[in-house]
């Protein structure tokens, strides 16, 4: 509730250092800013999908050319994750439509920057923690904690924010 006089709040003078903790060479580039802080979880993916694959190809029953699959590559799977970015921007019915050559439903930038099959191929491997490591004590998050705990410690490493922190409830639903 408002009211004319409020009560200032006591607190211990902080101590700390603020601002950003690395050095970005070209802070005006989006692409660097960006990369300086997602670059390792790529790899990261790379390495877990590439681990999944070599892990479960002997279980697999499908055909012998998805199991000569090549690895994937951190810069396939910096496409892979802006296509996807991508598809949240261009709605289509269905994930073969984003590669159809339909004049009325086509879209070339996709079919320019990977191919369908190689998309579904990643999308089929697309894993984020090995699950040899998975036991009956893991938890529900087990799948995605890797990548939780990248994006804790990176920005917390990243940025050291001010004593003073504003959160808006218009942000909590994102």
């Amino acid at each position: 509730m408002w009211c004319k006089t409020d009560k200032k709040q006591s607190s211990e003078p902080f101590l700390g250092t603020t601002g950003l903790n690395i050095v970005i060479d070209n802070p005006e580039s989006v692409a660097e800013v960006v990369s300086s802080i997602i670059d390792d979880l790529i790899l990261l993916l790379t390495e877990q999908s590439n681990l999944y694959h070599s892990q479960s190809a002997e279980n697999w029953k499908v055909s012998p050319k998805t199991l000569k699959l090549s690895n994937i590559i951190p810069e396939e799977m910096k496409k892979f994750l802006g296509l996807i970015i991508l598809m949240g921007q261009v709605r289509n019915e269905n994930i073969r439509d984003y590669w159809s050559t339909d004049p009325t439903v086509s879209t070339p930038i996709f079919s320019h920057t990977m191919s369908r099959n190689r998309f579904e191929s990643i999308w089929q491997l697309w894993h984020f923690s090995d699950n040899r490591q998975q036991t009956q004590d893991s938890g529900r998050l087990f799948k995605i904690w890797p990548v939780y705990e990248y994006f804790v410690q990176k920005f917390r490493s990243v940025c050291s924010p001010k004593q003073e922190l504003s959160l808006d409830e218009a942000m909590i639903p994102w």
